[in-house]
């Protein structure tokens, strides 16, 4: 009997912490879209290039996703195809983060082994990352150009595009800790 006893404060007490661990989680997901879009622009400054809003049935297009996975979102993406810089935020209905995480890594992994790019934009496209935290994902293909880098394959603009990736995904995250 003592046994039982113990076994059941043991589980009353390992529900009140996995309880308290959700309403954290719960309160930490509960972000704007909007502020994020707003500090993501802030940290590029003139180094952020997308000046096109991208429309939900492009988004789905790009990515396999459907109307019923995502709650809201913002996109941006570049008025002249020359460029490629592009940011995704998307709140996921609940439960549907992986999948649209998933949506967007599925994008990004086009992009990097079948789409046609310019040259110059390579190091960008191969730099481009899909975050996700909870039910919020991003897709994250931004930041400047590095004029003095002459050689666009070099390990120099590699790591030059994947640091101002970087920088993008620090202010994301922010939000969410």
């Amino acid at each position: 009997m003592k046994k039982f006893i113990v076994l059941m404060l043991v589980s009353v007490m390992m529900v009140g912490v996995l309880a308290g661990c959700a309403g954290n989680e719960s309160v930490s997901n509960d972000v704007e879209l909007s502020e994020i879009h707003e500090a993501v622009k802030a940290e590029l400054g003139e180094s952020y290039f997308p000046d096109r809003d991208m429309e939900l049935q492009e988004v789905m297009d790009y990515t396999g996703l459907n109307e019923e996975q995502v709650e809201e979102f913002i996109a941006q993406a570049p008025m002249m195809n020359v460029g490629v810089d592009t940011f995704i935020a998307i709140k996921a209905t609940e439960g549907n983060g992986d999948a649209v995480y998933e949506g967007l890594e599925a994008y990004r992994t086009y992009l990097v082994e079948e789409s046609f790019q310019y040259p110059m934009n390579m190091p960008k496209v191969n730099a481009a990352k899909a975050v996700q935290y909870g039910d919020y994902a991003f897709f994250i293909m931004l930041g400047g150009y590095d004029d003095t880098i002459d050689d666009i394959e070099s390990d120099e603009a590699r790591e030059f595009a994947e640091s101002e990736v970087e920088r993008v995904e620090k202010v994301i995250e922010e939000f969410f800790k």
